[in-house]
């Protein structure tokens, strides 16, 4: 095969992935996404949930490390981060491989309030997932799984 006819065949496939995620982004935000009267129940953002997690999965993180898994500048973490704190569910501490940096870890009532914010997701998920059959929801758990893996491993663009 020519190398053209492989970068046709390369941009035809970038072309279809575009289309497929500008497609996929709505629909996932209305179906997967929790509603703005969850979020309502939830008393904080999405955003404030989404550090929660990454805190509880991947432990004690510096507010650099936050800002560069969201993609978002430092100044504008920290009054979230300082929210949370407020709130008592994550706290600052000190880094023991190194003084000077500070880490933010959550906190029991960090992951009392998560658990309970996951049940609420649990439920909002299970009325959409009720209409799928065990084969749908396995491969559509897969293709997540799928997703996860490729944009975790690959560096940042």
């Amino acid at each position: 095969m020519s190398d053209l006819n492989r970068d046709e065949k390369r941009n035809a496939m970038l072309g279809h992935l575009y289309d497929m995620l500008f497609q996929a982004w709505p629909l996932m935000r209305r179906k997967l996404l929790p509603p703005p009267t969850l979020q309502a129940e939830f008393g904080m953002p999405l955003s404030h949930v989404q550090v929660l997690v990454m805190l509880d999965h991947r432990g004690s993180l510096s507010i650099t490390e936050i800002s560069r898994s969201f993609g978002i500048a430092k100044p504008n973490i920290t009054p979230l981060v300082d929210r949370l704190i407020e709130e008592g569910l994550v706290m600052r501490e000190r880094n023991s491989a190194d003084r000077r940096v500070v880490n933010v870890v959550i906190c029991e009532e960090g992951r009392k309030r998560l658990s309970q914010i996951y049940r609420g997701l649990c439920d909002h998920l299970f009325d959409w997932t009720c209409a799928l059959d065990e084969e749908d929801l396995r491969a559509f758990n897969e293709a997540l799984e799928t997703i996860v893996r490729l944009l975790s491993t690959q560096p940042e663009a």
